[in-house]
């Protein structure tokens, strides 16, 4: 036997292997469009799949949340601890301004007797000082013709008219009276100083109106003070609880609860789906997708707020909530979809 007789059996065997693998490849091909139509119209028109996704405390998000977080608390911590400060300030304030505020109506008080008193000292001693001024004159006058008498005395001293002791007597009158003329100039005097400080202002009058000035400026520093703080708690407050609201809003993600542990295993829902997801449901993981499934676990919780992701099958953008995920079996978080509520295919 040689080539020339073998070669039309092989051909014809080539040709029948070209045959069988090109159907074969092409009942594969049918077979692969088949089964992929068969899971986009199964997944089109399942209700109860969702999207498993894993977080950690090392995700990128997770860091950034416990940055902002840590962040928040410490500037409301800060306002807190502010707004202690801004009470105790005010409650300090108050408390002055309200022992001042009894110390005014005594100044004011002070102040009206006084020009009460001024008002009616200040004429009578005008009219002393008159009266003393003509008195003063009138013995001035008097004195003035004790000189003679003080000639006469010493004449008749020598005449022997009086003795040596009345002549005495009569100089030590002399003397005295012009004493009381010096004392009486002197108390004219003062009573001019009297009679000054009972009818213009002093400088003590002057410096208890400077005190009564400052206190009252004091006072309503204070009272600028108290408004102003007052606000500024009611503003501090107001901060305080938004930003509280933010923190309470933020421990109701699922990053929150990433940052409470090491892996947390969630999953989203499409808002297609969401008549399932409630917490309690079961969770199936299946094998082929859609067949062979088994129970692994649990939802445990359901987060608000919109969240987008790829969809695992068609790669078009996908918009639905989270939830978190309870599962005995942590691996079935790396399956592309998951089902909740019953078996996908019942079995």
């Amino acid at each position: 036997m040689n080539l020339g007789n073998i070669r039309p059996a092989i051909n014809s065997s080539v040709l029948m292997l070209y045959r069988v693998f090109a159907i074969v490849s092409l009942y594969a091909v049918l077979a692969g469009v088949l089964v992929f139509g068969l899971g986009s119209a199964f997944y089109a028109g399942s209700k109860t799949w969702v999207a498993p996704v894993i977080l950690s405390q090392s995700d990128k998000d997770t860091l950034d949340l416990i940055g902002k977080t840590l962040t928040t608390q410490n500037t409301v911590d800060d306002l807190r601890l502010d707004i202690e400060k801004l009470k105790n300030t005010v409650a300090e304030a108050r408390s002055h301004k309200a022992n001042l505020e009894k110390i005014l109506p005594a100044i004011d008080t002070a102040i009206a007797q006084e020009n009460r008193h001024k008002r009616e000292t200040g004429p009578v001693l005008a009219n002393l000082d008159k009266q003393k001024n003509a008195d003063v004159t009138n013995t001035q006058s008097a004195l003035a013709q004790f000189a003679d008498v003080d000639a006469s005395i010493d004449h008749e001293l020598a005449a022997g008219l009086i003795t040596k002791s009345d002549a005495t007597q009569a100089k030590l009158n002399l003397v005295k009276s012009n004493g009381d003329l010096t004392d009486s100039r002197i108390a004219t005097t003062l009573l001019k100083d009297t009679i000054w400080a009972k009818t213009l202002p002093s400088t003590t009058y002057l410096d208890t109106l400077h005190k009564q000035a400052e206190l009252e400026s004091e006072i309503a520093c204070l009272g600028i003070v108290i408004d102003t703080a007052q606000k500024q708690i009611a503003t501090e407050g107001n901060q305080a609880v938004k930003l509280d609201q933010a923190l309470k809003t933020a421990k109701q993600t699922p990053l929150w609860a990433a940052m409470q542990g090491a892996r947390t295993n969630v999953a989203l829902v499409p808002y297609d789906n969401q008549a399932v997801a409630n917490p309690g449901a079961p969770v199936y993981d299946c094998y082929l997708s859609f067949i062979a499934c088994r129970q692994v676990g649990l939802i445990k919780a359901t987060f608000i707020g919109e969240q987008h992701t790829t969809h695992p099958i068609f790669k078009t953008d996908l918009r639905g909530f989270l939830v978190q995920l309870e599962l005995t079996d942590p691996d079935s978080a790396k399956s592309k979809t998951l089902f909740v509520g019953s078996k996908p295919l019942l079995f």
